[in-house]
């Protein structure tokens, strides 16, 4: 299920963190400038990717942060080819300020109920995790500090055009940014087994993708043509009722929200999954398909949809098997809702500061450092990493080609009970069994669930905004 895939993802998620580097070493704090300046002169040092980073005085250099994995498992992952900025920010901090960092691990099912108790005491982790499953829940809860309050604008320039702001303007809340963003979503692609395809005497994603007929109909006839027997033309969950080209729930500008699921082009997506499942045939209908990520480098199936970082792990593992060969394409356009560009459900991993955090200025000086510490690694380490001698110059240049393309980041993961209420009563109905009634009848039987969700998140909204007048 998708958050077993976000907490995997954890690990290497904290280098696409917030903010930009400043230029010049003073920085007024405040919108007219004000007489409370920040100055960087001291110089970082404790890492090899600490060059040109200057860092300010501190008061107080104590930092907590909250995340769902220990900062002993994302050491381990810290190697000279692939170093970590989360690792490589921590040794510097530790080198400049003397002062260790604590990483409060808190199980992803109860960093709700606990961050909203440590806020409340005075006893909230200063920096806190940034994703679907927090956003806009978080917000409304009043458990996320705006980037745009005065008190961090010294560490904060969001003017600065390193920042993503096509994607900071969907984690706006109530008019206020609650993360700053220097990168681009993480992509999710086809992937396929090429040996296979090669073998079936079938053109791959990529070919139609040449051509200029990537479509969803022939992903679905090229999908049907790979399946044979218990051999599927596609595994995994990447077409879950949450990875749809269009958003189950709407963000509005006052903060509340709106269930989707009636919108008649996302039902047209759901129709097109189920008959691709219940119909057609072509995707492993069986709880089996949770295994995809072991199973798929191992030669079973022809298709998945993942994103890079996944691909790397799975093009590992079939090279030690010494198996099949695999190759990389872009999603298909959804033609069958009217598109004429493609759509990618996107992800993205960062950082917010805590409403109660006790160490603000430590935390924003932290999160500008690891950013700073993650583009000096990108320089260091260009291109695709361990892929670069992987992909082929045709897939570098699509992914480059397709850098550009639409996206969205769905947000009802971060509604109440909404995303266990879709994968325990409307997943497993039509990605698991035989199912012959109608995705229509299926979806009418969670919506009232979803919609006492999305309702009680609202008036929780109302009722805190009204007891804050």
């Amino acid at each position: 299920m998708v958050k077993k895939v976000l907490c995997t993802v954890m690990a290497g998620a904290m280098l696409v963190s917030m903010t930009a580097a400043l230029s010049g070493c003073k920085r007024n704090n405040g919108p007219d400038g004000g007489d409370k300046a920040v100055e960087f002169v001291k110089q970082a040092t404790g890492s090899d990717y600490a060059t040109d980073i200057m860092l300010p005085e501190l008061k107080d250099s104590e930092l907590h942060i909250m995340m769902s994995l220990s900062y002993e498992n994302i050491k381990k992952l810290d190697t000279e080819k692939n170093p970590q900025a989360q690792v490589q920010s921590t040794n510097i901090w530790k080198e400049v300020y003397g002062t260790d960092i604590v990483v409060d691990v808190v199980a992803e099912s109860q960093q709700t109920e606990y961050l909203s108790t440590a806020v409340a005491s005075g006893t909230s982790p200063d920096i806190i995790p940034a994703n679907s499953m927090t956003f806009p829940l978080w917000s409304a809860k009043g458990l996320v500090a705006d980037i745009d309050d005065e008190k961090f604008a010294a560490y904060f320039d969001l003017e600065d055009p390193v920042y993503n702001k096509e994607l900071m303007d969907q984690f706006n809340f109530q008019g206020h940014p609650q993360w700053a963003v220097t990168s681009k979503p993480d992509f999710t692609y086809v992937i396929y087994n090429k040996t296979k395809f090669y073998l079936a005497g079938e053109k791959t994603p990529m070919d139609y993708y040449q051509q200029g007929s990537w479509t969803w109909s022939q992903f679905v006839k090229t999908a049907k043509a790979m399946t044979s027997g218990e051999d599927y033309g596609f595994n995994g969950w990447a077409l879950f009722p949450y990875n749809s080209v269009y958003p189950m729930i709407n963000l509005n500008d006052d903060g509340t929200v709106a269930l989707n699921i009636d919108d008649t082009k996302y039902m047209s997506w759901m129709t097109e999954v189920y008959n691709f499942y219940q119909r057609d045939k072509a995707g492993r209908l069986d709880y089996n398909l949770q295994s995809w990520e072991t199973t798929f480098p191992q030669g079973t199936d022809a298709m998945v949809i993942t994103n890079l970082g996944h691909y790397e792990r799975m093009v590992k593992v079939a090279k030690e098997l010494e198996g099949d060969e695999f190759g990389i394409a872009p999603l298909p356009i959804f033609d069958k809702g009217g598109e004429t560009e493609r759509i990618v459900p996107a992800s993205l991993w960062g950082y917010s500061i805590s409403s109660g955090a006790q160490h603000p200025e430590a935390a924003a000086t932290y999160i500008r450092l690891e950013t700073m510490v993650s583009q000096n690694i990108k320089k260091a380490h260009p291109g695709y990493g361990y892929l670069d001698n992987v992909l082929t110059d045709e897939e570098k240049q699509m992914l480059e080609d397709t850098s550009t393309d639409k996206w969205f980041i769905e947000k009802i993961l971060g509604i109440g009970d909404c995303y266990n209420i879709i994968d325990t009563k409307l997943v497993p109905p039509i990605y698991y069994n035989v199912n012959e009634t109608s995705v229509q009848s299926e979806i009418d039987q969670v919506k009232p669930l979803l919609q006492a969700e999305v309702d009680d998140y609202n008036n929780d909204l109302r009722d805190r905004l009204a007891e804050a007048e």
